[in-house]
């Protein structure tokens, strides 16, 4: 397998104040030239490497920490630019202002400057430079206060005050989402993890609520958050170390956070106490490395819908020093993914590396998806879809609907999306390929899955979930062939449930609701939504407590029908005994306490569906409204705007849920009325 991580040498300058206790790395580009600086925190100091490719870092400069800091300074550094002059800034306990090295045009150190004055002091917890607008910012979490402030940085080098905000981080990073820019950031202490929309006129922070978003996942210890813009969105990488986690999430053009991802440390992976992380995305293909107290290091691909795929671990040797990863940092060379790491327990910084040599392509669609003899990685789309991979280590990922994947020569791993349509693997080769069922929800073991030898290979069942293999060698395969005695890798855990449990029961609304997959929709607060494009296999989510929803729909037009499912919550009780007494009324030909009964009020009458408004539909009503098991299921009902119900009668309630839509460009609109059936006064 070529994608995976090599070791190659621990880099140190051979003075043990320089090179045990590193506790921050980081990489600056100058002149084409990536440079690596290390920090050891008080009465150490800072080295830098220049990154050859093909080679050992070359060592450029040395600089022990000024005596008037040497006991001040912590092991964080940041690279940042100021008035165009290039600075390597240091966390400082008693520093008024922005201590930094500058830094020469060769990566070397120049002199000690302090710039500005810090409302809160140079005792920094996090710091980003950021730009928004025509302003360029810098993001400081400040200890002694608990804020975060953002600095306008002047063109003559100077810091102004933007604006506070009360906060804590011990991490943060900033990334485009839309057309607003964001900082996001992580703070162990409270285990919390916020996002800030930044201002582009005058550079100030307003929280954006992502509790519901984040809480559900269990991070615990939130040690380093990573960003990226990749796939034509935006992600926030969360590790956490004493949940043992790594956490992926989209973050939307309004700041708001979509789990898509959370995945734990197993015997297979080594980012136990995960301390760091370091995301690098290259020719469209996005790696992830974490490491921590498992002794090693973990490399992860990153899907487009949003997964994270283990590709390699590597674990601690007499000759690396990986006891106990601090900190680590990632940069393309070349042909190579260079990887630094350091580690608590040893000297130096552990060089591993990742060939790129046969890097391929990253394609998503649907028809036929044609790889390269490269590593690429090819993923399904709404419509039925093959994908033919060639030689290379590939990535094949099954879209929505019907898939058949094709891996060609290499080692390849084939990647099942759960609630897509019948999958067909047709070259399976064991003990070079690898089936990966991670998306499956509670999934845990082998022994769970139903898998039924066949003359040419195996057929799998899980669920409501299906999956032929066809062996290379076109003989029967056995789950051990497949799987070996366990599943490999990290342990994923369900970010979304409503694929297991349906949607939550809750009250909502009745009448006209607009549907908008690109806004809040309060009538869909935890509905389901399910999407069938013509031609393609549903696609269901479930909105969240303020009724977003995203579909993960690709760009271009499609066609399809737009459904929603949505229960009834008694607590709200919008389902009384009066309800059940105009059932009656209406179930002997009269009408309701209030007038004629409109179309809609017949609708919610036949709370069982069968088509007639009887005695039957006023029991059940009476048995929700009390709360005991009813014969027919209380829940709303979503029908089209338009819809013509002038055929609907006390003896006739015909009527079709949905509506049909055109999703362009991943967007739903649509217009429909909600009826809860059951509730007839709502109507």
């Amino acid at each position: 397998m070529n994608v995976m991580l090599r070791f190659e040498r621990v880099v140190a300058t051979g003075n043990p104040a320089l090179d045990s206790g590193i506790g921050d790395t980081a990489l600056k580009t100058l002149n084409g030239e990536t440079y690596l600086y290390g920090a050891t925190g008080p009465g150490g100091g800072l080295a830098v490497w220049k990154l050859v490719d093909d080679a050992a870092p070359v060592l450029q400069d040395t600089q022990f920490f000024n005596n008037t800091i040497s006991l001040q300074v912590g092991d964080s550094v940041l690279p940042v630019t100021l008035a165009g002059q290039d600075h390597l800034v240091l966390d400082v306990d008693n520093a008024a202002g922005l201590v930094s090295y500058q830094l020469n045009s060769d990566g070397t150190f120049d002199g000690l400057v302090e710039t500005g004055n810090l409302t809160g002091g140079g005792n920094l917890g996090a710091m980003t430079q950021l730009a928004v607008g025509g302003l360029d910012l810098l993001a400081v979490s400040h200890e002694a206060t608990g804020q975060i402030g953002t600095y306008q940085v002047g063109t003559d080098g100077s810091l102004t005050l933007a604006g506070l905000v009360t906060g804590q981080a011990s991490a943060m990073t900033s990334l485009q989402s839309g057309s607003g820019r964001f900082l996001a950031t992580v703070d162990a202490a409270s285990n919390s993890v916020a996002v800030y929309m930044v201002d582009p006129i005058d550079g100030t922070l307003a929280l954006v609520d992502t509790a519901a978003a984040t809480q559900t996942l269990g991070i615990t210890t939130p040690t380093a958050i990573e960003s990226i813009e990749a796939f034509g969105q935006s992600w926030l990488i969360v590790a956490g170390a004493e949940s043992n986690s790594l956490s992926l999430l989209k973050l939307g053009p309004d700041g708001h956070l979509t789990p898509t991802d959370h995945v734990l440390d197993s015997r297979h992976t080594r980012f136990e106490a995960v301390q760091d992380i370091s995301v690098v995305e290259i020719s469209g293909q996005v790696f992830v490395v974490a490491g921590g107290g498992d002794d090693g290091v973990s490399l992860f691909s990153m899907t487009a819908n949003g997964k994270l795929v283990h590709r390699d671990s590597f674990a601690d040797t007499l000759s690396s020093g990986l006891q106990n990863v601090e900190t680590l940092v990632a940069a393309q060379l070349g042909d190579t993914l260079q990887i630094f790491a350091s580690a608590q327990e040893d000297a130096g910084l552990t060089q591993l590396t990742v060939s790129l040599e046969t890097l391929g392509v990253v394609a998503e669609g649907f028809g036929t998806v044609t790889g390269t003899a490269g590593d690429d990685m090819l993923t399904g789309g709404i419509l039925d879809t093959v994908l033919l991979a060639g030689a290379g280590d590939d990535i094949l990922v099954s879209g929505t609907g019907t898939a058949t994947m094709t891996g060609g020569a290499g080692a390849d791993i084939f990647v099942m999306r759960y609630g897509s349509g019948t999958t067909t693997i047709t070259d399976f080769e064991v003990g070079s390929d690898r089936l990966d069922l991670f998306d499956f929800p509670m999934l845990r073991n082998p022994g769970q899955l139903t898998v039924t030898s066949t003359a040419l290979g195996a057929e799998i069942s899980y669920l409501d979930a299906s999956v032929v293999v066809v062996s290379a060698a076109g003989a029967p395969l056995s789950s051990t062939e497949i799987f070996g005695s366990e599943f490999g890798g990290p342990d994923h855990i369900p970010v979304d449930f409503s694929a297991i449990i349906g949607s939550p029961a809750s009250p909502g609304v009745t009448g006209p609701v607009t549907v908008d997959s690109g806004s809040e929709n309060p009538a869909l607060s935890n509905a389901e939504i399910t999407f069938s494009p013509d031609g393609g296999a549903p696609i269901t989510v479930q909105a969240d407590a303020d009724g977003r929803f995203d579909l993960g729909l690709p760009g271009g037009s499609f066609a399809g029908e737009l459904d929603i499912t949505k229960g009834y919550s008694t607590a709200s009780g919008q389902i009384t005994a009066l309800d059940a007494l105009q059932v009656l009324r209406i179930s002997v030909g009269l009408d309701p306490t209030w007038g004629p009964a409109a179309a809609e009020n017949l609708i919610a009458a036949d709370v069982t569906r069968d088509g007639t408004v009887n005695a039957l539909d006023a029991l059940s009503i009476l048995q929700v409204a009390v709360g005991l098991p009813s014969i027919g299921e209380a829940e709303w009902v979503f029908l089209d705007d338009e819809a013509d119900l002038s055929a609907v009668t006390r003896t006739n309630v015909d009527y079709q849920t949905g509506t049909t839509v055109t999703a362009v460009d991943g967007h739903i609109a649509a217009d429909m009325t909600a009826i809860l059936l059951g509730n007839l006064e709502a109507v």
